[in-house]
């Protein structure tokens, strides 16, 4: 029964995020954004909106958590006991769910930024990497034993 407030919560995420990204899609089509910013923009409505959406669904779900317990006509404090660990455990339910939403992104975008790296470090040449600039200039060797300023 709790599974159709979930699905509902997805669902309501699912549509935003299409009208969203048809809407951010036309808005930066005619501005100097890059692929990458879009992306991340995208990223960041589809976290929201599910956020929005599986919060929405949380709230929605205790209210008529009440009216369930309330059919059974059970002891209050039963019926009381049995709310609270109800809710505490769609609580549960819906916080490990973002947080894993979350993690995932982050670790996606983490691991995009690393290979963007590795691609720059290539592309710039190798070695270890450092640069050092002498007389407005840029040194790819690093300015070890081998540098002479007289050469240049």
């Amino acid at each position: 029964f709790s599974m159709g407030y979930f699905a509902s919560g997805k669902r309501f995420a699912k549509r935003q995020s299409m009208w969203d990204a048809m809407f951010m899609g036309m808005r930066s089509m005619g501005r100097d954004e890059s692929m990458v910013e879009y992306l991340l923009k995208m990223l960041m409505q589809v976290l929201i909106n599910f956020s929005m959406g599986l919060i929405m669904a949380l709230i929605i779900f205790i209210f008529g958590l009440w009216n369930i317990i309330k059919t059974y006509q059970p002891n209050p404090l039963a019926g009381l006991f049995f709310f609270v660990t109800a809710a505490c455990a769609a609580f549960a339910f819906v916080s490990t769910y973002l947080l894993a939403l979350y993690g995932a992104a982050a670790g996606g975008v983490y691991g995009m930024a690393k290979v963007a790296e590795s691609n720059m470090r290539l592309e710039g040449g190798g070695g270890n990497g450092r640069r050092v600039i002498r007389g407005g200039r840029v040194d790819r060797r690093g300015g070890g034993a081998g540098y002479r300023p007289h050469y240049q």
